[in-house]
């Protein structure tokens, strides 16, 4: 399988805006639970959600390069239902919006407490909006990870059949 560069891009750059932002989620997790120190909410987890999107806006800027026809690039998505790039298409920018809306709480400061759990677990809004945008998350994973194995060739898999077993029985040694 020989990709195009453009898809190399898309794949690899929409993998960093990941697993950034699962950083950033998993180290607001563990600092709730007091396993890590907190971190400043505007230099660490709004910096860190722009620099994501950053990545995620160039991979999505790379998969234009890989469309024939960029100006019917609107229509990638129309086939949901049947093709996973579709669904691709769909959950990328959904996705996008979530980490925007993870970094502008913290950088609006509306970490808003929604429940404490004992003494000192509190679980804040971008705790719940970071656990909503790390399931977007994962269903890009599955579309990104599903979408490329249906563009792998198949290679064809000759089975013998009864013909080819009765003419490897009779055949001379």
């Amino acid at each position: 399988m020989n990709p195009a560069f453009s898809v190399i891009f898309l794949t690899t750059l929409s993998g960093v805006g990941q697993g950034l932002f699962l950083s950033l989620f998993t180290g607001q997790v563990y600092s709730t639970i007091n396993l890590l120190p907190a971190q400043h909410p505007v230099h660490f987890y709004a910096l860190g959600s722009l620099l994501a999107l950053v990545f995620l806006a160039s991979a999505l800027l790379a998969s234009f390069f890989h469309l024939g026809r960029p100006e019917r690039g609107w229509r990638a998505a129309a086939r949901w239902r049947t093709s996973w790039l579709s669904r691709e298409v769909i959950v990328l920018p959904a996705f996008m919006g979530a980490v925007f809306v993870y970094g502008a709480l913290f950088y609006l400061g509306w970490n808003i407490p929604l429940l404490t759990i004992g003494s000192d677990v509190v679980i804040s809004l971008t705790l719940v909006v970071g656990a909503v945008t790390a399931v977007l998350c994962f269903a890009l994973f599955i579309c990104t990870g599903i979408g490329a194995t249906t563009l792998a060739p198949r290679h064809a898999v000759r089975v013998a059949g009864p013909c080819d077993a009765r003419a490897a029985c009779h055949a001379e040694p």
